[in-house]
Protein backbone atom coordinates (compact mmCIF):
# COMPACT_ATOMS: atom_id res chain seq x y z
CA UNK A 1 0.00 0.00 0.00
CA UNK A 2 0.80 3.97 -0.14
CA UNK A 3 0.53 6.30 1.85
CA UNK A 4 -1.64 9.09 0.76
CA UNK A 5 -3.23 12.30 1.57
CA UNK A 6 -6.85 13.69 1.55
CA UNK A 7 -5.93 15.49 -0.98
CA UNK A 8 -4.21 12.80 -3.60
CA UNK A 9 -7.23 10.72 -2.01
CA UNK A 10 -9.72 13.06 -4.22
CA UNK A 11 -7.46 13.02 -7.31
CA UNK A 12 -7.76 9.48 -6.91
CA UNK A 13 -11.69 9.30 -6.42
CA UNK A 14 -11.63 11.13 -9.86
CA UNK A 15 -9.85 8.63 -12.12
CA UNK A 16 -12.88 7.43 -12.97
CA UNK A 17 -14.17 10.92 -14.66
CA UNK A 18 -13.20 10.09 -18.19
CA UNK A 19 -15.88 12.80 -19.96
CA UNK A 20 -14.98 10.88 -23.42
CA UNK A 21 -16.22 7.92 -22.59
CA UNK A 22 -19.77 9.57 -22.29
CA UNK A 23 -19.40 10.41 -25.94
CA UNK A 24 -18.53 6.98 -26.73
CA UNK A 25 -21.48 5.45 -25.10
CA UNK A 26 -23.63 8.07 -26.22
CA UNK A 27 -22.71 6.87 -30.07
CA UNK A 28 -23.45 3.16 -29.23
CA UNK A 29 -26.34 3.78 -27.63
CA UNK A 30 -28.11 5.58 -30.14
CA UNK A 31 -26.34 2.96 -32.95
CA UNK A 32 -28.42 0.11 -31.29
CA UNK A 33 -31.93 2.12 -30.56
CA UNK A 34 -31.92 3.16 -34.73
CA UNK A 35 -29.86 -0.48 -35.91
CA UNK A 36 -31.43 -2.95 -33.30
CA UNK A 37 -30.19 -6.49 -33.60
CA UNK A 38 -27.63 -5.41 -36.78
CA UNK A 39 -26.19 -2.70 -34.25
CA UNK A 40 -25.79 -5.92 -31.47
CA UNK A 41 -24.03 -8.08 -33.85
CA UNK A 42 -21.57 -5.69 -34.94
CA UNK A 43 -20.97 -4.30 -31.39
CA UNK A 44 -20.22 -7.36 -30.13
CA UNK A 45 -17.75 -8.02 -32.91
CA UNK A 46 -15.66 -4.90 -32.04
CA UNK A 47 -15.72 -5.10 -28.53
CA UNK A 48 -15.92 -8.95 -27.87
CA UNK A 49 -14.11 -10.35 -31.26
CA UNK A 50 -16.84 -12.86 -31.39
CA UNK A 51 -18.80 -12.91 -34.79
CA UNK A 52 -22.33 -13.99 -35.51
CA UNK A 53 -23.09 -14.12 -32.17
CA UNK A 54 -26.13 -15.50 -31.17
CA UNK A 55 -27.91 -12.88 -29.35
CA UNK A 56 -30.36 -15.16 -27.40
CA UNK A 57 -29.09 -18.25 -25.43
CA UNK A 58 -30.98 -21.08 -26.75
CA UNK A 59 -33.23 -22.98 -24.11
CA UNK A 60 -31.32 -26.38 -25.01
CA UNK A 61 -27.67 -24.60 -23.61
CA UNK A 62 -29.50 -23.29 -20.46
CA UNK A 63 -30.62 -26.83 -19.48
CA UNK A 64 -27.53 -28.46 -20.22
CA UNK A 65 -25.90 -25.57 -17.95
CA UNK A 66 -28.02 -25.97 -15.52
CA UNK A 67 -27.52 -29.99 -15.16
CA UNK A 68 -23.76 -29.43 -15.82
CA UNK A 69 -23.50 -27.22 -12.30
CA UNK A 70 -21.45 -29.65 -9.52
CA UNK A 71 -23.36 -30.59 -6.83
CA UNK A 72 -21.84 -29.10 -3.55
CA UNK A 73 -21.82 -25.79 -5.89
CA UNK A 74 -25.93 -25.77 -6.41
CA UNK A 75 -26.26 -26.87 -2.63
CA UNK A 76 -24.15 -23.88 -1.23
CA UNK A 77 -26.17 -21.52 -4.31
CA UNK A 78 -29.36 -22.83 -2.86
CA UNK A 79 -28.27 -22.15 0.68
CA UNK A 80 -27.18 -18.84 -0.35
CA UNK A 81 -30.37 -17.94 -1.89
CA UNK A 82 -32.20 -18.70 0.69
CA UNK A 83 -30.51 -16.54 2.60
CA UNK A 84 -30.78 -13.49 0.23
CA UNK A 85 -34.58 -14.44 -0.51
CA UNK A 86 -35.33 -14.24 3.25
CA UNK A 87 -33.90 -10.80 3.98
CA UNK A 88 -35.34 -9.53 1.16
CA UNK A 89 -38.82 -10.28 2.18
CA UNK A 90 -38.26 -8.65 4.98
CA UNK A 91 -38.02 -5.93 2.93
CA UNK A 92 -41.38 -5.64 1.27
CA UNK A 93 -43.81 -2.90 2.64
CA UNK A 94 -46.88 -2.93 4.18
CA UNK A 95 -49.79 -1.38 2.46
CA UNK A 96 -51.88 1.37 4.59
CA UNK A 97 -54.73 3.44 3.84
CA UNK A 98 -55.57 6.73 6.30
CA UNK A 99 -59.33 7.54 6.56
CA UNK A 100 -61.50 10.39 7.83
CA UNK A 101 -64.56 11.73 7.09
CA UNK A 102 -65.08 11.81 3.50
CA UNK A 103 -61.56 10.90 2.47
CA UNK A 104 -59.90 7.64 2.09
CA UNK A 105 -56.31 7.28 1.25
CA UNK A 106 -53.86 4.35 0.44
CA UNK A 107 -50.09 3.86 -0.54
CA UNK A 108 -49.95 1.10 -2.53
CA UNK A 109 -47.02 -0.45 -4.18
CA UNK A 110 -46.75 -2.77 -7.78
CA UNK A 111 -43.76 -4.61 -8.92
CA UNK A 112 -42.34 -3.32 -11.84
CA UNK A 113 -43.51 -5.71 -15.16
CA UNK A 114 -40.29 -6.25 -16.90
CA UNK A 115 -36.51 -6.26 -15.52
CA UNK A 116 -33.41 -6.38 -16.77
CA UNK A 117 -30.26 -7.73 -15.29
CA UNK A 118 -26.95 -7.16 -16.43
CA UNK A 119 -24.13 -9.46 -15.01
CA UNK A 120 -20.71 -8.99 -15.86
CA UNK A 121 -18.23 -11.81 -16.82
CA UNK A 122 -15.15 -10.08 -17.43
CA UNK A 123 -13.25 -11.53 -14.98
CA UNK A 124 -14.47 -14.53 -13.50
CA UNK A 125 -17.78 -16.26 -13.52
CA UNK A 126 -19.99 -14.03 -10.76
CA UNK A 127 -22.16 -16.25 -9.55
CA UNK A 128 -22.84 -13.75 -6.64
CA UNK A 129 -24.50 -11.02 -8.29
CA UNK A 130 -26.28 -13.40 -10.32
CA UNK A 131 -28.65 -14.53 -6.64
CA UNK A 132 -27.85 -10.73 -5.70
CA UNK A 133 -30.15 -9.29 -8.71
CA UNK A 134 -32.39 -12.09 -9.47
CA UNK A 135 -33.38 -12.98 -6.08
CA UNK A 136 -34.57 -9.45 -4.97
CA UNK A 137 -36.64 -9.35 -8.53
CA UNK A 138 -38.37 -12.46 -8.31
CA UNK A 139 -38.92 -11.29 -4.79
CA UNK A 140 -40.51 -8.10 -5.44
CA UNK A 141 -43.03 -10.15 -7.79
CA UNK A 142 -41.20 -9.46 -11.34
CA UNK A 143 -43.42 -11.48 -13.61
CA UNK A 144 -40.67 -11.00 -16.39
CA UNK A 145 -36.88 -11.16 -15.97
CA UNK A 146 -34.62 -10.99 -18.66
CA UNK A 147 -30.37 -11.02 -18.07
CA UNK A 148 -27.79 -9.70 -20.30
CA UNK A 149 -23.93 -10.90 -20.06
CA UNK A 150 -20.79 -10.78 -22.42
CA UNK A 151 -20.15 -13.77 -24.63
CA UNK A 152 -16.87 -13.82 -22.83
CA UNK A 153 -16.25 -18.08 -23.04
CA UNK A 154 -15.77 -19.06 -26.49
CA UNK A 155 -18.23 -16.42 -27.60
CA UNK A 156 -20.93 -17.11 -25.43
CA UNK A 157 -22.37 -16.43 -21.94
CA UNK A 158 -19.72 -18.52 -19.33
CA UNK A 159 -22.03 -21.85 -18.59
CA UNK A 160 -21.67 -21.33 -14.89
CA UNK A 161 -23.63 -18.14 -15.11
CA UNK A 162 -25.68 -19.31 -17.85
CA UNK A 163 -26.77 -22.46 -15.43
CA UNK A 164 -27.11 -20.55 -12.53
CA UNK A 165 -29.69 -18.36 -14.20
CA UNK A 166 -31.34 -21.62 -15.31
CA UNK A 167 -31.64 -22.63 -11.91
CA UNK A 168 -33.29 -19.41 -10.73
CA UNK A 169 -36.12 -20.19 -13.43
CA UNK A 170 -34.47 -17.15 -15.80
CA UNK A 171 -35.19 -18.73 -19.22
CA UNK A 172 -34.25 -14.87 -21.60
CA UNK A 173 -30.60 -14.85 -21.36
CA UNK A 174 -29.17 -13.17 -24.13
CA UNK A 175 -24.66 -12.72 -25.02
CA UNK A 176 -24.81 -9.34 -25.09
CA UNK A 177 -22.22 -7.09 -23.23
CA UNK A 178 -21.09 -3.73 -22.12
CA UNK A 179 -23.04 -0.40 -22.99
CA UNK A 180 -24.84 -2.51 -25.73
CA UNK A 181 -26.37 -4.74 -23.68
CA UNK A 182 -28.29 -1.25 -21.68
CA UNK A 183 -29.06 0.29 -24.29
CA UNK A 184 -30.79 -2.68 -25.95
CA UNK A 185 -33.06 -3.25 -22.53
CA UNK A 186 -33.44 0.58 -22.78
CA UNK A 187 -34.84 0.63 -26.37
CA UNK A 188 -35.47 -2.65 -26.90
CA UNK A 189 -34.08 -4.68 -30.59
CA UNK A 190 -35.63 -7.21 -32.46
CA UNK A 191 -34.56 -10.01 -29.98
CA UNK A 192 -34.02 -7.85 -26.76
CA UNK A 193 -37.71 -7.05 -25.25
CA UNK A 194 -37.37 -3.19 -23.97
CA UNK A 195 -37.55 -3.31 -20.01
CA UNK A 196 -39.06 -1.10 -17.02
CA UNK A 197 -35.80 -1.07 -14.80
CA UNK A 198 -32.05 -1.87 -15.11
CA UNK A 199 -30.03 -3.82 -12.29
CA UNK A 200 -27.09 -4.99 -11.99
CA UNK A 201 -23.24 -3.47 -11.76
CA UNK A 202 -20.04 -2.80 -14.49
CA UNK A 203 -17.49 -1.20 -15.61
CA UNK A 204 -17.18 2.74 -16.97
CA UNK A 205 -18.98 1.70 -20.14
CA UNK A 206 -21.82 -0.15 -18.49
CA UNK A 207 -22.34 2.39 -15.87
CA UNK A 208 -22.67 5.57 -18.26
CA UNK A 209 -24.92 3.91 -20.29
CA UNK A 210 -26.96 3.58 -17.24
CA UNK A 211 -27.06 7.21 -16.13
CA UNK A 212 -27.61 8.35 -19.95
CA UNK A 213 -30.76 5.90 -20.48
CA UNK A 214 -31.98 6.98 -17.11
CA UNK A 215 -35.45 8.20 -17.37
CA UNK A 216 -36.44 6.80 -20.40
CA UNK A 217 -35.90 3.59 -18.57
CA UNK A 218 -35.00 2.87 -14.45
CA UNK A 219 -31.70 1.92 -12.95
CA UNK A 220 -30.61 1.01 -9.69
CA UNK A 221 -27.48 2.35 -9.04
CA UNK A 222 -24.02 3.20 -10.61
CA UNK A 223 -22.18 0.57 -9.66
CA UNK A 224 -18.66 -0.17 -10.24
CA UNK A 225 -15.64 -0.38 -10.14
CA UNK A 226 -15.56 -1.68 -6.60
CA UNK A 227 -15.00 0.24 -3.26
CA UNK A 228 -13.50 -0.66 -0.23
CA UNK A 229 -12.77 1.43 2.48
CA UNK A 230 -11.56 0.24 6.22
CA UNK A 231 -11.10 2.35 9.38
CA UNK A 232 -9.10 1.52 11.79
CA UNK A 233 -7.88 3.03 15.46
CA UNK A 234 -5.09 0.05 15.65
CA UNK A 235 -7.15 -2.29 17.58
CA UNK A 236 -8.60 -4.20 14.43
CA UNK A 237 -6.61 -7.17 13.57
CA UNK A 238 -3.78 -6.71 11.21
CA UNK A 239 -3.90 -10.13 9.32
CA UNK A 240 -7.61 -9.55 9.12
CA UNK A 241 -7.01 -6.06 7.38
CA UNK A 242 -4.23 -7.72 4.98
CA UNK A 243 -6.41 -10.17 4.00
CA UNK A 244 -9.57 -7.94 3.25
CA UNK A 245 -7.75 -5.44 1.50
CA UNK A 246 -6.11 -8.05 -0.57
CA UNK A 247 -9.37 -9.28 -1.52
CA UNK A 248 -10.22 -5.57 -2.78
CA UNK A 249 -7.49 -5.54 -4.66
CA UNK A 250 -8.31 -8.73 -5.94
CA UNK A 251 -11.06 -7.01 -8.04
CA UNK A 252 -10.07 -5.18 -11.84
CA UNK A 253 -9.75 -1.47 -10.83
CA UNK A 254 -11.06 -2.17 -7.36
CA UNK A 255 -10.02 1.16 -4.74
CA UNK A 256 -8.87 -0.22 -1.39
CA UNK A 257 -8.25 2.54 1.15
CA UNK A 258 -6.87 1.81 4.75
CA UNK A 259 -8.06 5.07 7.16
CA UNK A 260 -6.12 4.52 10.12
CA UNK A 261 -5.50 6.62 13.16
CA UNK A 262 -1.96 4.40 13.73
CA UNK A 263 1.20 4.51 11.40
CA UNK A 264 1.74 1.71 12.45
CA UNK A 265 -0.71 -0.48 12.24
CA UNK A 266 -0.35 1.22 8.35
CA UNK A 267 3.05 0.17 8.02
CA UNK A 268 2.36 -3.37 9.19
CA UNK A 269 -0.16 -3.55 6.57
CA UNK A 270 1.90 -2.35 3.88
CA UNK A 271 4.17 -5.16 4.15
CA UNK A 272 1.77 -7.63 3.37
CA UNK A 273 -0.77 -5.59 0.87
CA UNK A 274 0.72 -4.95 -2.63
CA UNK A 275 -1.98 -2.16 -3.79
CA UNK A 276 -3.99 -0.33 -2.25
CA UNK A 277 -3.31 3.20 0.18
CA UNK A 278 -3.58 4.02 3.36
CA UNK A 279 -4.36 7.59 4.62
CA UNK A 280 -3.10 8.66 8.14
CA UNK A 281 -5.42 10.60 10.52
CA UNK A 282 -5.08 11.70 13.80
CA UNK A 283 -8.80 11.70 15.01
CA UNK A 284 -11.92 9.95 14.52
CA UNK A 285 -13.61 12.82 13.38
CA UNK A 286 -11.35 13.38 10.79
CA UNK A 287 -11.49 9.74 9.81
CA UNK A 288 -15.57 10.68 9.23
CA UNK A 289 -14.53 13.34 7.29
CA UNK A 290 -12.47 11.57 4.96
CA UNK A 291 -14.79 8.71 4.41
CA UNK A 292 -17.91 10.82 3.76
CA UNK A 293 -15.61 12.38 1.50
CA UNK A 294 -15.30 9.04 -0.65
CA UNK A 295 -18.86 7.60 0.40
CA UNK A 296 -17.20 4.42 -0.70
CA UNK A 297 -19.19 1.25 -1.56
CA UNK A 298 -18.67 -0.95 1.08
CA UNK A 299 -17.19 0.50 4.90
CA UNK A 300 -15.66 -2.00 7.40
CA UNK A 301 -14.96 -0.18 10.68
CA UNK A 302 -12.67 -2.28 12.66
CA UNK A 303 -12.52 -0.08 15.59
CA UNK A 304 -13.35 0.34 19.21
CA UNK A 305 -16.87 1.82 19.73
CA UNK A 306 -18.09 1.16 16.17
CA UNK A 307 -21.54 2.40 16.92
CA UNK A 308 -20.68 6.02 17.91
CA UNK A 309 -19.55 6.97 13.96
CA UNK A 310 -21.94 4.58 12.13
CA UNK A 311 -24.57 6.72 11.91
CA UNK A 312 -22.25 9.72 10.75
CA UNK A 313 -20.64 7.86 7.90
CA UNK A 314 -22.01 7.54 4.35
CA UNK A 315 -21.46 4.40 2.78
CA UNK A 316 -22.87 1.91 0.30
CA UNK A 317 -23.05 -0.33 3.50
CA UNK A 318 -21.63 -0.61 6.95
CA UNK A 319 -18.95 -3.95 8.28
CA UNK A 320 -19.03 -3.43 12.16
CA UNK A 321 -15.89 -5.29 13.98
CA UNK A 322 -13.08 -7.85 13.05
CA UNK A 323 -15.97 -10.25 11.95
CA UNK A 324 -17.83 -8.72 9.54
CA UNK A 325 -15.88 -8.28 5.85
CA UNK A 326 -17.09 -7.31 2.89
CA UNK A 327 -16.85 -10.36 1.14
CA UNK A 328 -19.53 -11.69 4.08
CA UNK A 329 -21.76 -9.04 2.46
CA UNK A 330 -20.39 -10.38 -1.17
CA UNK A 331 -21.78 -13.67 -0.97
CA UNK A 332 -23.91 -14.97 2.27
CA UNK A 333 -24.92 -12.38 4.49
CA UNK A 334 -28.49 -11.61 2.74
CA UNK A 335 -28.53 -8.03 1.51
CA UNK A 336 -27.60 -7.49 -1.89
CA UNK A 337 -23.99 -6.59 -2.57
CA UNK A 338 -24.85 -4.20 -5.77
CA UNK A 339 -23.98 -1.43 -4.21
CA UNK A 340 -23.41 2.41 -5.24
CA UNK A 341 -20.37 3.22 -6.20
CA UNK A 342 -18.66 6.72 -7.37
CA UNK A 343 -19.53 8.67 -4.31
CA UNK A 344 -23.64 8.02 -5.57
CA UNK A 345 -23.69 6.59 -1.54
CA UNK A 346 -24.64 10.13 -0.87
CA UNK A 347 -28.18 10.14 -2.60
CA UNK A 348 -28.47 6.15 -3.86
CA UNK A 349 -29.20 3.31 -2.52
CA UNK A 350 -28.28 -0.71 -2.55
CA UNK A 351 -29.97 -2.37 -4.84
CA UNK A 352 -33.26 -3.85 -3.06
CA UNK A 353 -36.93 -5.06 -3.74
CA UNK A 354 -37.63 -1.17 -3.93
CA UNK A 355 -35.56 -1.06 -7.35
CA UNK A 356 -38.15 -3.24 -8.57
CA UNK A 357 -41.02 -1.26 -7.10
CA UNK A 358 -43.57 1.44 -7.70
CA UNK A 359 -45.53 3.33 -5.02
CA UNK A 360 -48.44 4.91 -5.78
CA UNK A 361 -51.53 6.48 -3.91
CA UNK A 362 -55.49 6.06 -4.02
CA UNK A 363 -57.30 8.54 -3.07
CA UNK A 364 -61.20 8.35 -2.93
CA UNK A 365 -63.07 11.31 -1.59
CA UNK A 366 -66.93 11.88 -1.56
CA UNK A 367 -69.38 15.07 -0.98
CA UNK A 368 -69.28 15.43 2.02
CA UNK A 369 -65.07 16.16 2.33
CA UNK A 370 -65.97 18.98 -0.28
CA UNK A 371 -68.76 20.05 1.70
CA UNK A 372 -66.16 20.77 4.65
CA UNK A 373 -63.31 21.75 2.62
CA UNK A 374 -64.12 23.18 -1.01
CA UNK A 375 -63.39 26.93 0.05
CA UNK A 376 -59.93 26.42 1.79
CA UNK A 377 -59.04 23.91 -1.27
CA UNK A 378 -59.89 26.45 -3.91
CA UNK A 379 -58.15 29.29 -2.50
CA UNK A 380 -54.63 27.46 -3.59
CA UNK A 381 -55.52 27.19 -7.27
CA UNK A 382 -56.85 31.17 -6.73
CA UNK A 383 -53.19 31.93 -5.47
CA UNK A 384 -52.26 30.74 -8.07
CA UNK A 385 -54.54 32.11 -10.67
CA UNK A 386 -55.81 29.02 -12.21
CA UNK A 387 -59.58 29.20 -12.77
CA UNK A 388 -60.37 26.24 -14.50
CA UNK A 389 -58.38 24.31 -11.31
CA UNK A 390 -60.61 26.33 -8.46
CA UNK A 391 -63.96 25.62 -10.62
CA UNK A 392 -63.07 21.77 -10.66
CA UNK A 393 -63.17 21.83 -7.01
CA UNK A 394 -66.20 24.54 -6.56
CA UNK A 395 -68.78 22.18 -8.76
CA UNK A 396 -68.29 19.64 -6.54
CA UNK A 397 -69.62 21.76 -3.72
CA UNK A 398 -73.26 21.68 -4.25
CA UNK A 399 -73.98 18.46 -6.45
CA UNK A 400 -73.95 15.05 -4.53
CA UNK A 401 -74.79 11.97 -6.58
Amino acid sequence: MKEITLEGLKKILDRGKDYTIEKKVSSIIDEVRKKGDKAIIQLTERFDGVKDVKIKVPEAEIVKARKAIDKRHLQVIEIARKRIERYHKKQMPERWTVKEKGLSISFEFSPVEKAGIYIPAGQSPLVSTVLMAVVPAYVAGVKEVFVASPPSFKGNVHPVIAGVLGHLGVKDIFAVGGAQAIAAFAYGTQTIPKVDVIAGPGNRYVNTAKILVSGKVGIDTPAGPSELVIFSDGSGRPEFIAADMNAQIEHRDGLGVLITTSKKLAEEISRKVKGGYWLYVKTQEEAVQAINEIAPEHLQLMCKNPGSIVKKVVAGAVFIGDYSPATLGDYFAGPSHILPTGKAARFSSGLSVYTFLRSYAVISGSHNFYKRYVRLMEMLPEIEGLPFHKASLNIRRDKER
